[in-house]
């Protein structure tokens, strides 16, 4: 049957209420077990059979056998052998009475609760009775009246019927095993035990005495070799399934407090300790010491630096100590210290570095002290436990360099994107802004990266400092930054932002030179609030609160470009913007595929010779009309694609319509040049001037009907890079115009480098030129210094008569505008040569020009 001594039970009132009941049943079974027994020996011989029961019940409740069966491991008791053996030749109250004194001294020598051993003493008590009632019951024996069948049978129901009480007891607390198997255990192991009573009573009183004797003693020998060697296979297979259990437990622990609870309470059960402790000096989790005992956690405080038994485990690598193996006071009052009689204490240790400690106190239910295969074993588990420690720390190394900017130490995109996550999740966040500083850039080209690095740190910090530790900040990209805001209202948000973007606009010392960003904030609220309702203390649109991370970082960036792209360097995420950058999104996604289908058409406006009336060539200007948003503005859809690739492919697209078109003029004798629009990112486009004059070969056009328009602005940005391809351009033949000009920032210098041949006055003077004495004058201006530079000027946005009549004297070489006529696609641009033009031969050259008529 299970081992009584190991079964504990949590509640007093529940030891007392079994001690009650097997007591009372203890009573009435001995007082029928009394009168009915027959067994009649002499004084001598009871005072012996009694000390020899006591010696053996003593010896059969420490020596319990352990057996595996079905991957299980069983604790089996053998006191059912000497109660029946006892039953057979001595009275019951014999035996009960030995078998009572015997658990007394066990559970004593033990230190078992007084609690637990008055139970455990009314379990016995009754079971004996019960054996001896049944015993002197059975009427049937053998030569002798010996009652052996009579003994059997009270042996094996008296240990069912305890095994019952203890299966009650543990089902009242809820961790009962299932009783079939607990039952069926009990009287196979019980029904053995009587049955090897039987065999030895048999032996023993056999006509051959002698040899029976040694009969016996040798079944006993063999017996206990077999055990002992199935025994130590046992207990090396149950510790290489513990350890590898360990390991597997070691691979997936993290810094949870629980999870090392766990693990320590291996590290007991693996010893059979009473208290496993382990102490941490660099504690990769919530704590530092964590003590485990048979019902849990305990609150132990960790042992003092100077403790000897920490300093020997340290000085020697392991240390272990009992009360009866050292007479040192020092040691003793160590271990008096511990509450502890035999205790095992090694070091935590990976390479040189003391990690901390393990130890384990007091064997459990166990006679003999920690042995020392026990202490190699603490040794081997204790290095698991330091290489788990190193692999943990490396873990949480590699989650910090995963979760956090290598510059700045900053949250980086996925740390800030995790504990905006658990923010949201907890409703502790208020909004998130996006800060940019849009000056990084130019920090990295004129003075280098590292200053760039010493930039971002700087800003970092000033972040942090401002925002106060309880809320986070993160180093997304670039120069840009997010701030996690927690618990601020709607009003203060502004105010929090305003003061943010003072605090990280200011100047920025970089090893003595100054560098002035200009920085920008988009926030994104959290709290719902109603869409379109607008903030009363700042006339900004608030919208929704996002349904996740990604809504929330999208929307403050939405913001954020919106703050860029304007004069205010604030702004909130409002409902519309996200139409805005939806619509935009879309332009960009399905613009390769409107030139697939034909939906990007060029549509075509004059431009005419003031002095000759000459029509000198067409701009080709780009439509799109798309199937949802109808006619979309070239300025909008051009910007939105000029980041991407697909600038190329506009650029293509026109290129291959437009010279087919002059290709065809050319084919019916009509000298007509077209002008295109180039983005300045097209320069940047490999081996450009060469796909430029394949096209113009493939086509059979001269270089010179074909113009390049370029924006004064764009070009002016980054001269350098643009110079020398304009030039290989220019070289071709091909002609070169500054649109727009007047609008930009370009220097004079700049523009005498330019290898142009034309530039045309911004419509904005050209219409006010009439009414505003300052704009005529500005006009006047360009006129002449075109002249000067030897370039044409053509004036374009021209839509009245008077205005014409202006440039006209003030020498303006050509003119462009409603006046002439509008973008028209090729169809009505035909129609309207046929109608408003005529042929005439032009001077030295084959092909006849067009006069303006009318």
């Amino acid at each position: 049957m299970p081992d009584r001594a190991h079964r504990t039970y949590p509640s007093r009132r529940v030891h007392a209420a079994i001690a009650a009941a097997s007591a009372g049943a203890a009573v009435i079974l001995w007082y029928f077990a009394v009168n009915a027994n027959n067994v009649h020996v002499s004084h001598t011989a009871l005072w012996v059979g009694g000390a020899g029961l006591v010696i053996a019940f003593i010896g059969s409740e420490t020596l319990s056998l352990r057996v595996e069966w079905k991957k299980e491991t069983f604790l089996i008791s053998l006191s059912e052998l000497p109660s029946v053996y006892g039953l057979i030749i001595l009275p019951g109250y014999v035996v009960g009475i030995s078998h009572l004194v015997a658990g007394l001294i066990v559970y004593l020598v033990r230190r078992d609760k007084w609690s637990s051993i008055r139970a455990n003493l009314a379990i016995v008590a009754a079971e004996s009775g019960l054996a001896a009632l049944i015993t002197a019951t059975v009427k049937v024996g053998t030569q002798g009246g010996h009652p052996l069948l009579g003994a059997a049978i009270g042996g094996v129901v008296a240990a069912l019927a305890s095994t019952l009480v203890v299966r009650f007891t543990y089902w009242l607390i809820g961790t009962a095993e299932p009783l079939l198997s607990m039952v069926s255990r009990c009287v196979v192991a019980a029904g053995t035990c009587a049955l090897l009573a039987l065999v030895a009573f048999s032996l023993l009183t056999s006509k051959s005495q002698p040899t029976g004797f040694l009969l016996c003693v040798g079944l006993a020998v063999v017996a206990a070799v077999l055990y002992q060697t199935y025994s130590r296979f046992l207990r090396q297979h149950t510790d290489l399934s513990r350890m590898y259990s360990f390991g597997r437990r070691l691979t997936v622990v993290n810094s949870e407090a629980s999870d090392w609870q766990e693990l320590i309470e291996q590290i007991r059960d693996q010893l059979n300790a009473k208290v496993a402790l382990i102490h941490l000096n660099e504690p990769a989790s919530g704590f530092q010491t964590l003590a485990v005992g048979p019902d849990g956690p305990l609150d132990l405080a960790a042992p003092q630096a100077d403790d000897p038994l920490l300093q020997l485990a340290e000085s020697s690598g392991r240390a272990q100590a009992s009360t009866d193996q050292t007479t040192d006071p020092v040691i003793l009052r160590a271990l008096a210290d511990r509450q502890a009689w035999d205790v095992l204490t090694v070091p935590l240790r990976s390479g040189d570095r003391d990690r901390g400690y393990i130890e384990v106190r007091d064997r459990l239910s166990r006679w003999g002290r920690f042995r020392e295969n026990d202490l190699t074993l603490l040794e081997t588990l204790s290095s698991h436990v330091a290489t788990a420690l190193d692999n943990l720390r490396l873990l949480e190394t590699l989650r910090h360099e995963a979760y956090h900017d290598a510059i700045t130490g900053l949250l980086n995109w996925r740390g800030l994107t995790v504990e905006i996550e658990s923010s949201l999740a907890t409703g502790s966040i208020s909004a998130v802004m996006l800060v940019q500083l849009d000056i990084l850039p130019e920090v990295n080209n004129a003075i280098g990266h590292d200053r760039g690095e010493q930039l971002l740190s700087a800003a970092g910090l000033r972040l942090v400092t401002a925002v106060g530790e309880d809320r986070m900040v993160g180093h997304i990209e670039s120069d840009r930054f997010a701030v996690l805001l927690r618990n601020t209202p709607g009003v203060g948000l502004l105010d929090k932002a305003a003061e943010l973007l003072e605090i990280v606009g200011r100047p920025y010392s970089l090893d003595g030179i100054e560098v002035d960003p200009h920085a920008h904030v988009g926030i994104a609220h959290v709290t719902l609030t109603q869409p379109g309702a607008g903030n009363p203390h700042t006339g900004l649109e608030v919208s929704p609160g996002p349904e996740d991370v990604t809504t929330l970082l999208q929307r403050a960036e939405m913001a954020l470009m919106a703050a860029q792209s304007s004069d205010e360097p604030i702004r909130t995420y409002g409902a519309s913007m996200g139409q805005v950058f939806r619509r935009r999104f879309q332009l960009v996604t399905q613009f390769r595929k409107a030139v697939e289908d034909g939906l990007v058409t060029v549509h075509y406006q004059p431009k005419l010779d003031l002095k000759d009336r000459e029509l000198v060539g067409v701009e080709a200007l780009v439509r799109w009309t798309h199937p949802e948003f109808g006619p979309v503005s070239p300025a909008e859809f051009v910007e939105a694609i000029e980041a991407t690739g697909s600038i190329d492919t506009l650029l293509g697209h026109v290129l291959e319509i437009v010279l087919t078109q002059v290709a065809a003029w050319r084919a019916r004798n009509m000298k007509i040049s077209a002008a295109v629009n180039l983005s300045v990112r097209n320069l940047s486009g490999p081996n450009f001037p060469q796909t430029i004059q394949n096209a113009l070969e493939r086509h059979g056009v001269p270089p010179e009907l074909l113009t390049f328009e370029i924006t004064e602005s764009s070009v002016m940005a980054d001269p350098e890079r643009s110079l020398p391809i304009l030039r290989e351009l220019h070289s071709m033949g091909i002609r070169l115009s500054v649109d727009d000009f007047g609008t930009g920032y370009s220097s004079l210098a700049y523009l005498r480098r330019l290898p142009i041949d034309e530039i045309k006055i911004d419509k904005s003077f050209v219409q006010g030129m009439v009414t505003d004495l300052s704009d005529h004058a500005i006009v006047r201006a360009i006129i002449d210094l075109g002249h000067s530079l030897g370039l044409r000027v053509i004036a374009e946005g021209v839509e009245e008569e008077a205005a014409r009549d202006a440039l006209r004297s003030l020498n303006c070489d050509e003119l462009q505008g409603f006046l002439l006529a509008r973008p028209m696609p090729i169809e009505k641009l035909e129609a309207w040569l046929t109608t408003r033009t005529v042929k005439t031969p032009s001077l030295g050259a084959n092909a006849q020009v067009l006069r303006l008529v009318g």
